[in-house]
């Protein structure tokens, strides 16, 4: 009976002295996060820029500073080399095994789609995702990073069909599931300004042989041609334009497409392409937000050069511990996306200042850009798109 008591008061003793766990990925010194991303593919840049030198860049500045009250910050990621099966199986490791807290910053519109039911089933966060489908808006647990791409047609066809006044459109789109919600949300935006593409072609995924199809597009004498396409098909789009003297249109890229490695590509086919950022300059900008980024990278990369994913996944890491902080030291998954749902008119110094609505949409505005001697020249200042 003795022996039994003092068992007892032993385990009693090691309970209380054990680190307390709130939620998983949470203990007394520590908040676990993570996410599946492309580290290898054809994505492979953009993965590890956002997640190694964008992420981890913000939380090894955070944790210097002592963290989140008195909490290290630990990020683990996956490699799915944008593989929607992968990237599921990636999130049931990190979610199931890894027990993380939050998926902070995973990459593509595919894996990431591939997710969602699954992370919504488990009620995990799913904070600032780079993807543009709208599957992301107005979930729960899930708080949208990239502007979504019903969002970015309606700010593209109002300044291309408003402020400069164009009437004839085409798009040469990528027959995915993405493509598909890209061109019904052009059609759509064109019809309120009672307008209708005058051509569309589509390849498929994997396909680089774009000839036939910008022959085609030529002949449709198009004032714009909206390229929905990924970085090396887009490249070979703007390299045969410009190899048939194809000079009377104005190639608009979207999504991943506005960012200088990418359109890099192209080398000087790029001259004179337009498109739409949702990311201030990560060179020359004189935010107080991105020079705060290029400190940090001096000091904890001084090798990597600057860029616009690794200032997306910059953002997202600093997104995640404003939450986090607004959620107080008895941290909680329902508390971080209620702190989150608190955000309001919050300046980061990056973007302009942001509030989370209903929708748990972050970006909502860009700036119209225009390649120039493989340089981004900015043609507006921030765009809204209700």
């Amino acid at each position: 009976m003795r022996i039994a008591r003092r068992l007892l008061a032993l385990a009693l003793a090691l309970a209380m002295a054990a680190p307390v766990s709130a939620e998983p990925g949470v203990t007394d010194s520590e908040i676990l996060i993570g996410c599946s991303t492309s580290l290898s593919g054809p994505l492979a840049f953009t993965g590890e820029q956002a997640a190694r030198f964008g992420v981890d860049l913000y939380v090894k500045a955070v944790n210097d500073a002592g963290g989140i009250a008195g909490r290290k910050i630990r990020t683990v990621y996956y490699d799915d080399g944008y593989s929607p099966e992968k990237a599921l199986a990636n999130t049931r490791t990190l979610v199931e095994r890894d027990r993380v807290f939050a998926i902070v910053a995973p990459l593509g519109t595919t894996p990431v789609s591939a997710t969602l039911l699954y992370l919504e089933h488990q009620r995990v966060p799913l904070i600032f995702p780079l993807q543009e489908s709208p599957r992301t808006r107005g979930r729960k647990y899930v708080i949208s990073g990239t502007m979504l791409a019903d969002r970015q047609s309606r700010l593209i066809v109002d300044y291309l069909a408003g402020a400069r006044k164009y009437q004839r459109l085409a798009v040469l789109y990528q027959t995915s599931d993405l493509g598909r919600q890209w061109l019904a949300a052009l059609e759509r935006d064109l019809g309120r300004h009672d307008m209708k593409l005058v051509a569309v072609e589509g390849i498929k995924p994997g396909v680089m042989d774009v000839t036939a199809q910008i022959a085609r597009l030529r002949a449709a004498k198009a004032q714009v041609t909206l390229l929905v396409l990924t970085p090396g098909a887009a490249a070979q789009a703007l390299k045969e334009r410009q190899k048939i003297g194809w000079t009377d249109t104005v190639m608009v890229t979207t999504g991943a497409l506005t960012d200088e490695r990418y359109l890099g590509l192209a080398a000087a086919a790029a001259e004179g392409v337009e498109g739409l950022a949702i990311w201030p300059d990560p060179f020359t900008s004189d935010r107080p937000g991105v020079r705060q980024y290029h400190d940090h990278l001096r000091r904890y990369f001084p090798k990597s050069d600057p860029s616009r994913y690794s200032l997306a996944g910059y953002f997202a890491a600093m997104l995640f511990v404003e939450g986090a902080k607004r959620a107080g030291r008895d941290l909680t998954r329902d508390g971080l996306i209620a702190a989150l749902e608190s955000v309001k008119a919050w300046d980061s110094g990056i973007l302009p200042p942001l509030s989370i609505g209903a929708d748990h949409e972050t970006q909502k505005q860009g700036v119209w850009i225009r390649s120039e001697k493989s340089a981004f020249k900015a043609l507006t200042d921030w765009l809204t798109a209700k």
